[in-house]
């Protein structure tokens, strides 16, 4: 989201091994590297060079765009995790695509054609990101408005303001309603860009994705809104668009109720060592809330690594689903990368007083690999919404002629208890609904209510059945 299809991508795991082999791996030899990651872009922010050649200002010809086009639909056929390709009649999906790709009227328009064809997978993960998106998320950064909306009681609601963006100094804040966009009243403005925009995982992340196509858009680009206060009285305003970080952020804390509190906003290297770290300083403590609402994925070596500090002994969390029925890796399978059970390495010194996960809508991929193995081995309990569904893994982005970016996914998952998440999502033991009263207030029921429970538990005791001895 930030996209709700950030992935629970295996690239933080695979950067060491791809950059040890890279030289032997050179040849591309299937055998050697079945899983094509050679040229993969590892981790966010990192640079890439395409192999199509370099990326130019003028507009993309008509050879350019087919062997985009070709090289993302073959893609997809080959590569993707599910032989079956999701029941989707694939061919039937090129063929309706292409027309209306290579003729699209100029080249965003091509981006965004190819995009929707991923998007007939029914899959967040599998996505075409334009030129213009794959340098943002290389730079960590968005170009938006500030706000985001949920549709609440039949209305749509502001669920939260950026402090730094014009519509939080314009006087947009929380629990205010959107009435129109553009002058056009918003159920019907909405209507229409949800015609267009592709389908996804859930009708949870749909959403997520025509909200970030109103507030998104090129730098400085403006629009304009009419929003109604909590009395009544309406205020249009036009706010301009803003860059704005998207790095990850990670922090933590002992609350005045001496609980434990951590919240990590995104999965990687970075906020997983800050998020280890915080479980040893809070060790101490009668319980712990790790809030991972609006975190929409990430690295799965960092969601693994934190796992492991919440069971004493090694623990079977799962499986990974792959299109071959093998374990992910290089030299005619003599290196795995990635494992086919999926093993959490505990610790005499894991933390194991009670823990309560808070999830909403916005929690996604490595979010809901997290939340969906600690309710899998009944180590936690979740709390908030239903999350986004987005649970699969890509390996990396692989270079699109042309200067796109293609994102497939490779690896599905499979919890101990037989849920796969993906177009489901983690659903709450404890539900704590979003309300417009508390928007309005600014009050954090969910918060609320996990310390009391937590106050309630007592220390975890692992069954039996899930320690590896």
């Amino acid at each position: 989201m930030t996209s709700s299809a950030t992935s629970p991508s295996i690239r933080h795991r695979l950067a060491p091994a791809a950059l040890c082999v890279a030289a032997l791996l050179a040849g591309g030899c299937a055998a050697i590297d079945p899983h094509n990651m050679i040229g993969r872009q590892f981790a966010p922010g990192t640079s890439q060079t395409n192999p199509f050649g370099p990326v130019g200002a003028t507009a993309l010809s008509t050879t350019e765009r087919v062997r985009a086009f070709d090289f993302v639909w073959n893609t997809i056929n080959d590569r993707y995790y599910d032989a079956k390709l999701n029941g989707v009649d694939w061919k039937a999906a090129g063929d309706r695509y292409r027309p209306q790709a290579i003729g699209a009227p100029d080249d965003d328009a091509f981006w965004e054609m190819l995009d929707r064809m991923a998007g007939e997978m029914k899959d967040a993960h599998t996505r075409v990101e334009s030129p213009k998106r794959a340098e943002q998320i290389r730079n960590n950064e968005s170009v938006s408005l500030g706000f985001s909306f949920i549709r609440l009681d039949g209305r749509f609601i502001v669920s939260s303001v950026h402090p730094d963006s014009d519509a939080w100094w314009a006087g947009v804040r929380p629990g205010m309603a959107l009435t129109a966009i553009e002058g056009v009243p918003t159920q019907a403005a909405y209507d229409k860009v949800m015609g267009v925009t592709r389908v996804d995982s859930t009708d949870r992340s749909r959403h997520f994705r025509a909200v970030r196509r109103i507030v998104a858009g090129d730098l400085d680009s403006k629009a304009s809104f009419t929003f109604e206060r909590i009395d009544g009285t309406k205020m249009d305003v036009t706010l301009k668009r803003r860059r704005t970080s998207t790095a990850a952020l990670a922090n933590h804390r002992v609350l005045p109720s001496g609980l434990g509190y951590i919240r990590l906003t995104q999965w990687t290297g970075f906020t997983a060592d800050r998020s280890e770290q915080a479980v040893r300083e809070l060790k101490d403590t009668p319980g712990i809330v790790i809030d991972l609402r609006g975190n929409p994925g990430g690295s799965l070596l960092a969601v693994t690594n934190l796992l492991r500090r919440f069971f004493p002994a090694k623990t079977d969390v799962g499986r990974v689903l792959t299109r071959s029925g093998q374990a992910v890796g290089f030299f005619f399978g003599t290196v795995e990368v990635i494992k086919l059970k999926q093993i959490v390495d505990g610790g005499p010194d894991a933390y194991l007083g009670p823990v309560v996960v808070l999830v909403n809508a916005a929690s996604g991929s490595g979010s809901e690999y997290f939340a969906g193995a600690m309710q899998a081995e009944g180590r936690a309990t979740i709390m908030g919404e239903t999350t986004c569904g987005c649970l699969l893994g890509f390996l990396g982005y692989s270079a699109i002629p042309g200067g796109g970016e293609l994102a497939y996914s490779e690896i599905g998952f499979r919890f101990t208890n037989g849920k796969r998440i993906e177009g489901e999502g983690v659903v709450p033991e404890k539900p704590v609904p979003v309300t417009l009263e508390d928007l309005r207030l600014n009050r954090d029921r969910a918060l609320e209510e996990a310390q009391a429970l937590l106050k309630t538990m007592g220390p975890w005791k692992p069954p039996a059945k899930t320690a590896l001895r």
